[in-house]
């Protein structure tokens, strides 16, 4: 009975979600408030039924509830309720579920948010928001129903996916989901500004600080994922470029893009179809970054074939394309730029040449990701493009992109002084070449190293001197040792009028930090060795000693466990763990890693093998300087909420004229 009321409900959730677009288009024909007025309380409603069928979900993962084919297909009587609760999205049709809970509650947040401050584009975005619930609410009655029944009902479940028992799992797809789905909100507003035909830059501020949520949850989700598959698969790394990992970085790219590009429209009143084209690929990016991840594509092209979900992605696709670039070349005289001289070396271009190189890695990773896909469809042929391929064009990629990172800031709008911009790189540019120079002369690493690390310090130093500038927001004056409380109010008050760059500063210097991890791995070690009992192994400065092999049982899983003491100068530092995990419902043992961390480097084993004769094969890893890049996270969260923190004076102007007006 329970389960029928979440089916009813998502029933309903699609009707008021058909009314709202409606109503909402009528109200705007007519030019009925009223009408317009009673779409808004209809995403309400719409939000409300979502949430009775998100938790009817999840209550029949909590009791069992077999008689639910998704429940029977992801969870058992064993599982863990913790597991139990976050298993709702273990699945196709129960993370389908979470996008449409996520995306009515971020509908239900703007129709209520800007329905003073933007109540002339609001109307339109919303129909917008409100076709794009409307196809995954379609999605889940028709093809996706996470609340089909099972007959006749099984006693037992299959159990969850134990790479999904991972504390890293519970949090990683919400997270994501909420930056994906994050993207829809800034897609509408843009759509919804070429609809009502009267294009500001108002649109483009709104749409910036909704960016910057989506593309906090990105970046953390993408995090999260990167932890959960180091310390999950066993293989020692964390990111292996798989279609999976891609569907995440293509929008993030290209949302990172859009972040940089559209300060130039705030500035400069320039790159305005360049910014909704940006807006643009980034949602259809989400959208085809969920199509890889839950059509089956990836299991079969031919599977897929088969199954309705992936082609109505595919659709939906196509729809999303045809009618953004029709209404765009529509109203593409409303979005002529004003005519505006700018001097090669300018910061609009170099805002400019920063979008092209990061298009450009969103094409790479597009193209690495599609072409297997494409030639399996196509020609029958299984292809796989592997790492190298990515390294090899991300790299220089990265490298341009670091050095704009550096030089940006201190170029001007419209033209830069050639001879100021010479004094400001003279000392970090010298001392950048001599530390390329040096590490090519002493280190047996390859091109890239050196030009990242190299590019990585100029940047460093830049971004450094950047934010010191913001934070200090001016000058003392000469000769002053104390300041006075009118100095003092000043002061904050420069503080708070440079968040916006203090945040970028703070997220560029955790872009720095990331490439420390990221350069560690040219200096990563890998064993592999047969233990028996009482043997030794010497491993870059460690000394491993195999104790011996213990049985156990922890929650839903029995485990046989390779007790190692680690040794450093002779001294025991640690005893780590690893594992291997039998789980009931799974025929395949899983592997449970155990790491000693330091900020230096991590000493990272798992077990490949446990043999009949008391041994254990152990793969053993160096990982130098990895934590940097989960110490980066915290740069990017910090960085972002206080770019949120910051409020253009012409979105407040704007704001406060909307609010008189109404």
């Amino acid at each position: 009975m329970i389960v029928d009321i979440g089916y009813y409900a998502l029933l309903a959730a699609i009707t008021m979600t058909l009314y709202g677009i409606l109503a909402g288009t009528a109200g705007i024909l007519k030019n009925n408030g009223n009408l317009i007025q009673s779409s808004r309380y209809a995403v309400l409603s719409t939000f409300s039924l979502v949430a009775v069928s998100y938790f009817v979900l999840t209550y029949a993962f909590i009791t069992d509830d077999f008689s639910v084919d998704f429940v029977a297909g992801h969870s058992s009587t064993d599982l863990p309720l913790f597991y139990k609760i976050t298993g709702v999205w273990g699945g196709m049709e129960g993370s389908l579920l979470l996008w449409e809970f996520i995306l009515s509650l971020y509908i239900a947040i703007i129709a209520f948010r800007y329905h003073k401050s933007n109540k002339a584009i609001l109307p339109y975005a919303l129909i917008v928001l409100n076709l794009i619930s409307f196809f995954i609410l379609f999605m889940l009655i028709g093809w996706s129903n996470p609340l089909a029944r099972l007959i006749p009902t099984p006693l037992e479940g299959q159990g969850l996916n134990p790479l999904l028992q991972n504390l890293g799992m519970v949090i990683h797809p919400p997270l994501l989901y909420l930056g994906f789905v994050g993207v829809a909100v800034p897609y509408a507003f843009a759509m919804g500004s070429l609809l009502r035909g009267k294009i500001d830059n108002e649109w483009a501020l709104v749409t910036r600080r909704w960016t910057l949520v989506a593309w906090l949850f990105l970046t953390a989700g993408m995090g999260m994922g990167g932890q959960w598959a180091y310390v999950e698969l066993g293989w020692g790394g964390y990111w292996a470029w798989d279609p999976v990992e891609n569907s995440s970085l293509m929008p993030w790219l290209t949302a990172t893009a859009f972040l940089h590009s559209v300060i130039v429209q705030e500035k400069r009143d320039s790159l305005k179809i360049w910014n909704m084209l940006l807006v643009t690929a980034t949602f259809v990016l989400t959208i085809l970054g969920t199509f890889i991840t839950r059509s089956g594509v990836l299991n079969s092209v031919h599977a897929f074939a088969k199954s309705p979900i992936g082609p109505a992605f595919l659709i939906f696709i196509a729809l999303i394309l045809t009618f953004s670039l029709g209404l765009l070349f529509i109203r593409q005289d409303m979005l002529a730029s004003k005519k505006q001289e700018a001097g090669l070396i300018s910061r609009e271009n170099s805002f400019l040449l920063n979008n092209v190189l990061f298009v450009g890695m969103a094409f790479t990773v597009l193209y690495g990701t599609l072409f297997p896909l494409l030639a399996e469809g196509l020609a029958d042929k299984k292809l796989s493009i592997q790492a190298p391929f990515f390294n090899s064009i991300m790299a220089p990629l990265a490298i341009l992109t670091i050095f704009l990172m550096g030089t940006t800031q201190f170029l001007g709008w419209k033209r830069t002084s050639r001879k100021m911009l010479a004094k400001n790189m003279l000392i970090p540019s010298t001392t950048g070449i001599l530390f390329m120079i040096a590490g090519a002369m002493t280190l047996d690493v390859p091109w890239q190293f050196i030009f990242l690390a190299g590019m990585g310090y100029f940047a460093g130093y830049q971004v450094l001197m950047e934010l010191i500038r913001a934070v200090r927001g001016g000058k003392k004056s000469k000769g002053q040792a104390t300041q006075n409380e009118e100095q003092k109010q000043k002061r904050i008050k420069s503080l708070l009028r440079n968040r916006r760059k203090q945040g970028s500063a703070i997220i560029h210097l955790g872009v720095l930090v990331f490439l420390v991890g990221i350069l560690g791995n040219y200096f990563g070690h890998e064993s592999s060795f047969t233990f028996y009992p009482g043997d030794e192994k010497t491993v870059g400065d460690y000394t491993v000693q195999f104790e011996k092999l213990e049985e156990s049982k922890a929650r839903n899983a029995d485990l046989v466990t390779v007790k190692l003491n680690i040794f450093k100068e002779g001294q025991h530092i640690t005893t780590l763990n690893p594992a291997k995990a039998f789980y009931p419902t799974s025929t395949q043992p899983m592997t449970e890693v155990s790491i000693y961390r330091t900020l230096k480097e991590d000493l990272y084993t798992s077990v490949a093998t446990i043999n009949n004769d008391g041994s254990a094969t152990i793969n053993v890893y160096i990982n130098p300087m990895v934590n940097f890049i989960w110490v980066s996270s915290f740069f990017f969260i910090v960085g972002t909420l206080l770019c949120l923190s910051y409020k253009s004076p012409q979105l407040k102007s704007g704001a406060k004229a909307l609010k008189q007006e109404a």
